[in-house]
């Protein structure tokens, strides 16, 4: 953990034609090759020139302070955009169907940028992506305020999630280039802790105003905008990889590539999807149940801050844990408690209930992304950085595509408590497949 550097890349290793893969477990189906996720092989790394200098490896996490330390501003306006979107369009009028479909756009941005958002960093490398986007949500984030229809902020949220799937792609390829299996849990727990963090934090600005306040919108587009500033201040990103310079391969479609990343790990599919029902569900409509169930928005900004930050508590013992246990036992085990703490929450209201079943079920259940992604990656050569990060992302923005517009309904037929039944439901799909991934790979 000390270190943040590739395992199998010596200093003999460059230039050189072949690289060292990650060494297979006897049980599995064989590792991922690129060759089957993308249909080529990214080229070795090139010599220094005046014009392309290598990149030198990371000396430890103080490297990586200006990313993250711009990731959590980031994070934190989107902690706060995501929970300002629905209470304005309550405030206006809007339906908890309507809000479901419109919050689901945003995962269709993020199926649409897994598609074209790999090219782009191919071609200009993790830092300019972050850059550009930041500046992108940004300017989205403020043009969400002008608009009061929800053919205005659908197309908001698909751009807000194209853009921000280029964000997390560059960073999640960079960390997972960037570390080993012995430690990719710990570093993900890092990553992740950050993340809840700063959501959570996002959360008590919410208290400056109200859903439907016009200058919290100026905020999140001045955190987004902030993000900038220590990104491009921070040295020791990676060369990018010219387009040109690609050694081509007969082209793969995306089922080739997800039936590849199937053989290598069952839990890859149905869990990342199964993710993003749970964690876009609790981000999209649990402001819709507080504000159903009575919770003033100074309540609501308070229990949503709490919950998130308490989120981070989990992440780094359980990422510490499971690089020492099966990842996909914890996947289960969590999965079976997140179902038992829904069921308990769909049944009772009492406020103390609710209050303790949900920091209990957050803490417990956004541990599992960071579970089933360091699984996956443990069983892929170690150079897909942008292409396994983007494939891992678009499943789970499958889940949160599907996920919120599932989840309204339900509440529409049966009360704000459908959003329990929902997670309930989604907890033990999870429980099943980490079973199966078990059973399927011994």
């Amino acid at each position: 953990m000390a270190e943040f550097r590739e395992e199998n890349l010596s200093k003999s290793d460059i230039g050189n034609e072949h690289h060292t893969t990650v060494r297979p477990d006897p049980v599995r189906t064989g590792p991922l090759s690129e060759a089957k996720l993308l249909g080529r092989r990214t080229p070795p790394v090139a010599a220094a020139t005046p014009h392309r200098p290598v990149a030198q490896p990371l000396d430890g996490y103080r490297s990586l302070a200006g990313l993250l330390f711009g990731y959590a501003l980031l994070i934190a306006g989107n902690g706060l955009f995501q929970t300002l979107i629905p209470l304005r369009m309550l405030h206006t009028g809007a339906s908890t169907f309507i809000v479901g479909l419109v919050q689901s756009c945003y995962y269709g941005g993020f199926v649409a940028g897994a598609v074209f958002n790999r090219r782009l960093i191919d071609r200009i490398g993790q830092h300019r992506t972050f850059v550009a986007f930041a500046a992108a949500v940004a300017i989205l984030a403020s043009a969400f305020n002008v608009f009061a229809s929800p053919w205005a902020w659908a197309p908001i949220r698909l751009l807000t999630g194209f853009a921000f799937m280029g964000l997390y792609t560059s960073i999640e390829s960079w960390l997972n280039g960037t570390s080993r299996n012995e430690n990719r849990g710990q570093v993900f727990g890092l990553y992740a802790g950050i993340n809840y963090l700063a959501v959570g934090t996002g959360q008590f600005l919410l208290r400056l105003g109200d859903g439907s306040d016009g200058r919290l919108f100026s905020l999140v587009a001045a955190l987004f905008a902030a993000a900038v500033m220590p990104v491009s201040l921070f040295e020791g990103w990676p060369v990018r990889v010219a387009d040109e310079s690609l050694n081509r391969l007969p082209a793969h479609t995306w089922r080739d590539s997800l039936r590849s990343m199937a053989h290598a790990s069952p839990l890859a599919i149905p869990g990342c999807i199964l993710a993003g029902f749970l964690y876009s569900t609790f981000y999209s409509m649990t402001p819709v149940f507080l504000e159903r169930t009575g919770f003033s928005t100074s309540d609501l900004s308070t229990f949503m801050g709490v919950a998130l930050i308490g989120a981070l508590v989990p992440q780094w013992p359980m990422g510490r844990l499971s690089d020492r246990i099966d990842r996909r036992s914890l996947v289960h085990v969590t999965a079976l408690i997140s179902m038992s703490i829904s069921l308990t929450l769909a049944v009772f209201h009492v406020s103390a209930i609710v209050w303790v079943g949900m920091l209990a079920y957050v803490a417990v259940t956004f541990t599992q992304y960071s579970l089933i992604v360091s699984h996956v990656n443990d069983r892929t050569e170690p150079h897909l950085r942008v292409a396994v990060s983007a494939t891992l992302l678009l499943l789970f923005s499958i889940g949160g595509l599907i996920g919120p517009a599932i989840a309204s309904l339900l509440m529409t037929a049966i009360g704000p408590r459908g959003l329990f039944v929902f997670n309930a439901c989604s907890s033990l799909m999870m429980a099943l497949s980490a079973k199966r991934a078990q059973r399927a790979m011994r």
